[in-house]
């Protein structure tokens, strides 16, 4: 009497034909991007799109791969079992064969999907430090803007008052003109300086 391919066996032949090294691979290709946008938070916005372009592509691929690899697997378990049904001659090894075929895709279908849900974690991690990068920048810029705001008004304030008292101890035109000339710059400067800032 014919044995059936055991699940063991159905199994192996699932695993030895999903090429998971590969989309291991791509999950870490994934992993890195996402870690080199963990360490650079202020990145010009080509850089940006550049960056979520490479992780939905690198998503795209993995979703390739895990389609690819449950398409293989289960052809694979098409054939096992269809030569299989052919040398079974009793009813009992042919139900046996239909549930080791029926558990062989369901196996296939849960590489697939643990394929995929690694590759979408990846990505979902991915989005979650963009948003927390975006977060951080802003807050920072916020920030600097404020910083930029208290020092022009300082600089203003102190420009004011050695103008006021340039003015007091003047005595002459030509002294006064010099610390309205003084303050029109150190204004000026005040306001290059405000804007650089918040640039």
């Amino acid at each position: 009497m014919f044995r059936p391919h055991s699940k063991q066996a159905v199994r192996n032949l699932w695993y030895n034909n999903i090429n998971v090294c590969h989309v291991n691979a791509l999950v870490n290709q994934m992993e890195k991007t996402l870690e080199v946008s963990e360490m650079t938070t202020e990145k010009s916005v080509a850089q940006q799109v550049e960056d979520s372009n490479e992780a939905r592509r690198l998503m795209d691929e993995a979703w390739d791969r895990a389609k690819k690899a449950y398409k293989e697997a289960k052809e694979q378990a098409d054939i096992v079992y269809k030569e299989a049904k052919e040398l079974a001659v009793d009813k009992e090894a042919k139900k046996a064969l239909d549930q080791a075929h029926k558990e062989a895709l369901k196996e296939a279908e849960k590489i697939r999907d643990a394929i995929i849900q690694e590759a979408q974690a990846v990505f979902a991690r991915f989005w979650k430090q963009k948003d927390i990068d975006s977060q951080e920048a802003i807050a920072k810029s916020k920030e600097r803007t404020e910083q930029a705001k208290v020092a022009h008004k300082e600089a203003k304030e102190q420009a004011d008052k050695v103008h006021r008292e340039a003015k007091a101890l003047a005595v002459d035109k030509e002294a006064k003109k010099a610390a309205d000339k003084t303050r029109k710059e150190a204004l000026k400067q005040a306001k290059k300086d405000y804007d650089e800032a918040t640039n």
